[in-house]
């Protein structure tokens, strides 16, 4: 077997065994992260930063600020591996995930452009959960003077939003493309715990709003 369908097949069987060693009786609500692209495809690359790695950064900090009372979470990928949308569904269905939700950065040949994009899949099943995504996600603006535009939520044929059982949103949380909002994404979270967030973490904490809003927990 070619080593990524080795490393694919072994996601799935690593899902299944999560799901099957879950107590019937946990009644923690069931989350999907699926940090985008990984492996040989490192998604949108700029200044030296790879989208795929600020992806699964931000998606560990997303699991992490969410409270184990009331969540557990299945990432679709831990580490620096390259899975279809397909596959990424499938590890979402396999885990039983009551709701998915994939995380991205956009990018534009315009390094001035920078907004909020939310994405659904099929309008019944995905798109009040975007909507509910798109109206908790506030985040501020490179020099903090103001707040990002969110764009209107749109349709998108994304496998992974399709092929989910549970309603799925896509999200690009900004534009990797700007320089402004790069340099920030390549600054380390700060030591003086009064400082703000780092943009990473920033970014976290307004998807988690988003989580929380919808599931009610």
């Amino acid at each position: 077997m070619p080593q990524s369908r080795f490393v694919v097949a072994l996601v799935l069987v690593l899902a299944l065994a999560q799901l099957g060693a879950a107590d019937a009786a946990d009644t923690r609500y069931r989350l999907c992260l699926d940090p985008g692209h990984g492996g040989s495809d490192p998604g949108a690359v700029y200044f030296g930063l790879a989208e795929e790695e600020v992806t699964l950064d931000i998606a560990r900090r997303v699991a992490a600020a969410l409270d184990p009372t009331f969540y557990v979470v299945q990432m679709t990928r831990t580490g620096d591996v390259k899975l279809g949308n397909s596959e990424r569904a499938a590890v979402c269905n396999a885990f039983g995930a009551q709701v998915v939700l994939s995380i991205h950065l956009n990018a534009s040949s315009d390094p001035k452009v920078d907004y909020v994009w939310m994405f659904y899949g099929k309008p019944t099943k995905d798109k009040a959960f975007a909507a509910t995504m798109d109206r908790n996600y506030a985040i501020s603006t490179p020099d903090g003077t103001g707040w990002l535009v969110n764009k209107p939520i749109t349709n998108f044929a994304n496998g992974t939003l399709l092929k989910s059982n549970a309603p799925a949103a896509l999200a690009e949380v900004l534009f990797i493309s700007n320089a402004q909002e790069n340099a920030l994404l390549q600054q380390d979270d700060p030591t003086d715990p009064n400082a703000p967030p780092s943009r990473r973490q920033q970014i976290a904490n307004a998807l988690v709003k988003g989580i929380t809003a919808w599931t009610g927990r």
